[in-house]
């Protein structure tokens, strides 16, 4: 199945989460409390080694680069909740006639399409079949209300130029939201298999970027959360599944405390810049 269903009129489905949710800025205010373990999974950094010609800049090399890589390059800490700013320490991408590496900022508010993709076939084999989910989608991204320059597809094909106010759903702004702290989500369900198939944002009208904010399988066994301002996701769920994140290998993932600052003033191991 490579289509997702809603938004739904009803978000009861989602009600359970505001009262296990704490302070906002931590893992478990971020994450619903009562789950074993907690992993941060940190989205990826692009690198470019830049040269100079006269007419411009030349790639020499272009890569994915790790936090933990990066911290280590500039002397920095690595460690569970390293914040990005803090990590590089105050380093200055380079200007004409600078060779030198430039660090593109991680995605924020969205896991990469990619790394969604690695994450959902471990997640798969921690759902109960048939591995039905539901996922959130905060409502105030601006391809969602129209503020934004997004094209929409409709529930038929390609929809005009014109934004609707959620690519697809003429009626969204009628569907009630779930409601939790500071935030309000429409709700979508599907099979989990949708986000690791590629293409899927499209088929749906929704942004190329853009990721799930919350998603979770019917039991609630395990939950995903990518905050819109945040630049990684936390998964939280079962020691097996945090322990198959954890050595995935394919991404980057530490394991978090439940009470962990993930606000820039979080990161207690390095100098965070003013």
């Amino acid at each position: 199945m490579t289509r997702l269903e809603g938004p739904l009129a009803d978000p009861q489905s989602g009600a359970w989460i505001a009262a296990r949710l704490a302070q906002a800025g931590t893992v478990s205010g971020t994450v619903p409390q009562g789950y074993a373990a907690y992993a941060r999974i940190f989205h990826p950094i692009r690198a470019q080694l830049l040269d100079w010609r006269p007419d411009g800049p030349v790639t020499v090399e272009s890569r994915n680069m790790r936090w933990e890589e990066l911290a280590e390059a500039r002397g920095t800490v690595a460690h569970p909740l390293m914040q990005w700013s803090a990590i590089l320490a105050g380093y200055r991408n380079p200007v004409w006639n600078e060779r030198g590496w430039h660090y593109e900022d991680p995605l924020v508010g969205a896991l990469p399409a990619g790394t969604l993709a690695e994450v959902v076939r471990l997640l798969a084999a921690h759902t109960q079949p048939p591995g039905r989910c539901l996922a959130g989608l905060w409502d105030g991204w601006g391809w969602v209300t129209g503020a934004g320059e997004t094209s929409a597809v409709s529930a038929g094909g390609p929809a005009p130029q014109e934004a609707l106010p959620l690519p697809g759903y003429a009626a969204a702004d009628r569907v009630p939201r779930l409601e939790l702290p500071a935030r309000d989500y429409l709700l979508f369900t599907g099979d989990l298999a949708v986000f690791a198939d590629p293409g899927w944002q499209e088929r749906n009208g929704w942004d190329p970027l853009q990721s799930p904010n919350l998603l979770w399988p019917q039991d609630a066994a395990w939950f995903l959360a990518s905050e819109i301002d945040f630049d990684s996701t936390l998964v939280g769920g079962s020691v097996e599944l945090i322990t198959d994140l954890l050595q995935a290998g394919t991404f980057e993932a530490m394991a978090v405390p439940l009470d962990g600052d993930l606000t820039r003033l979080g990161d207690l191991r390095n100098e965070t810049p003013d």
